[in-house]
């Protein structure tokens, strides 16, 4: 049942991201003395950008930029980028911000999307992806557990999906661990 009603939430925000998108823009990223041009589908963001105070050392854009392996897609989704090695990696807003989320019982909860070149979804259906988290202004931590579904976006491929619930807003440490990969980043969570 539980699988089931995951299906139908990625369905339907696939299906919000299709009805709001406006087609295709040029994406530029700017590297030394060079011009990389790139065809990207272009995501509304659904909140204005939230500032992040000077003490959350949020996860930046890497230099040189993440480019995952081959048949994977070199832009990340949205105006994001891809953060992480060929091994485990993510997209991130290049903000660096998480705001609007819902919120239950347990806390603030998001879904990740994770990739990695040895991911196969025939050959598992259900990853064994390790979340934690902790709060870095703070004392909230979120205790590791194993969660993870397949999932497949036509400009994206297959993909690994979880998510993580955090107790409070601020400054958080997320990491993900996958086979013999971890990857952490840090993310300002507003309302």
């Amino acid at each position: 049942m539980k699988r089931l009603i995951l299906y139908a939430l990625i369905l339907f925000m696939l299906g919000m991201t299709a009805c709001t998108g406006t087609g295709s823009e040029t994406a530029v990223a700017q590297t030394d003395e060079t011009v990389a041009t790139a065809t990207a589908t272009a995501y509304p963001t659904p909140y204005p950008e939230m500032p992040v105070p000077d003490t959350c050392p949020i996860t930046q854009r890497p230099e040189p930029r993440f480019i995952p392996p081959e048949p994977y897609a070199e832009w990340a989704p949205g105006g994001g980028f891809w953060y992480g090695t060929n091994e485990l990696w993510l997209d991130l807003r290049s903000a660096g911000t998480w705001h609007g989320l819902p919120k239950s019982d347990a806390g603030y909860g998001n879904k990740i999307a994770l990739w990695s070149e040895s991911y196969s979804q025939t050959m598992e259906q259900k990853p064994e992806i390790n979340l934690s988290a902790r709060q870095l202004d703070g004392e909230a931590v979120v205790e590791p557990h194993i969660h993870g579904t397949n999932a497949y976006h036509p400009d994206y491929g297959h993909f690994m999906m979880t998510g993580i619930e955090l107790p409070t807003l601020g400054c958080w440490e997320i990491t993900a661990e996958y086979k013999e990969a971890s990857l952490s980043f840090v993310v300002w969570v507003a309302p």
